[in-house]
């Protein structure tokens, strides 16, 4: 995975202790309480077909149940600034392949295991595409209501980053960290909250060693504009062993090495975007009229890939809505 989020959610909730923790925060509890969350077992993801594992973060568990028997837990990490909104067709489909693959495994004749996926969001903004199954159908909602004993149904267990306060975001030292930093993460400056939440750091580092705390601090780096200051870099490093003293600062001097040519890099893609969202906007408008406030606002905020995806489907998509997602509240009433 290259996107510096996915490597960083792989890296932290790899560890059995970081998914225990991150479940007991976000299940129900009384779900909770019929799981033996000592004996989270992490389990292969061969099942996952190159399709489905461009868009999951390849981390899959087994959770007992406490009467016998087990969950199945498959973990998704969605960063993308507008959602995908085939969300519940996506965990549908990893449900699925759960599902073949079980029928290998031991298991009582006629029952299937539970599988489900946790969805962590950490867009700019709330999530605004749809959270069921039923919500995709093409169909009056009069027939859907009636067909719906006859209808597959999945709704999203989705833990959005972006309403929740810092207190609220679940699990424990190098899970909720690394969930702290996906949230903030659009702001392109990590730095303040790494020194917000040092304690949680030091615990990341004396529970697991050097490397998962190297890698929050390579992902601070990474995704943050600016160099910590001196007094802040003094207050982060006080307490880190030299290993992971020096592996950041030959990290961090190997990039501010390429910082010119990362410059130039960053001019040209700001060339690029501009084009791409001129080229986008042109044609939106010419669909569908002259650009309300918040729609040229979104496509301000996509990235190339997402212009281009907009681009293809601009040809076919009904209306705004449906091409760029909801319109915000208070842009529908007024």
């Amino acid at each position: 995975m290259s996107n510096p989020h996915d490597q960083l959610f792989r890296a932290i909730f790899s560890d059995s202790a970081e998914v225990a923790a991150l479940v007991r925060d976000v299940f129900p509890p009384e779900v909770v309480g019929l799981m033996d969350l000592s004996a989270v077992e992490a389990q292969p993801s061969d099942f996952i077909d190159e399709a489905l594992r461009a868009h999951l973060s390849d981390l899959r568990f087994r959770i007992p149940w406490r009467r016998g028997g087990h969950a199945h837990l498959g973990l998704l990490v969605e960063h993308q600034s507008s959602p995908d909104p085939e969300m519940p067709l996506r965990v549908l489909r990893y449900t699925l392949r759960a599902w073949e693959a079980a029928q290998a495994e031991p298991r009582p004749p006629g029952r299937l295991p539970v599988v489900i996926t946790l969805v962590v969001f950490h867009g700019p903004r709330p999530w605004s595409t749809p959270q069921a199954l039923s919500e995709l159908y093409d169909a009056p909602p009069e027939a859907i209501e009636r067909l719906r004993p006859y209808l597959p149904e999945l709704r999203l267990l989705l833990e959005d980053l972006t309403v929740a306060e810092d207190d609220a975001v679940p699990s424990d030292d190098g899970g909720k960290l690394a969930l702290l930093l996906l949230r903030h993460a659009h702001r392109r400056d990590l730095w303040e909250t790494l020194d917000a939440h040092r304690d949680l750091l030091r615990a990341l580092l004396q529970r697991r060693g050097s490397l998962p705390t190297l890698q929050i601090l390579r992902y601070v780096i990474d995704v943050s504009e600016r160099a910590p200051s001196e007094a802040l870099r003094r207050r982060l490093f006080q307490d880190l062993p030299r290993d992971v003293k020096e592996d950041t600062m030959t990290y961090a001097d190997m990039l501010r090495e390429e910082g010119e040519r990362r410059g130039l890099e960053r001019g040209e893609h700001r060339g690029r975007q501009g084009a791409f969202v001129t080229s986008l906007t042109t044609l939106l408008e010419a669909r569908f009229g002259p650009l309300p406030p918040w729609a040229s606002t979104r496509v301000e905020s996509f990235g190339e890939a997402e212009i281009l995806a907009c681009i293809t489907q601009a040809v076919s998509a009904p209306d705004l809505d449906a091409l760029l997602g909801p319109a915000p509240a208070q842009a529908t009433r007024s």
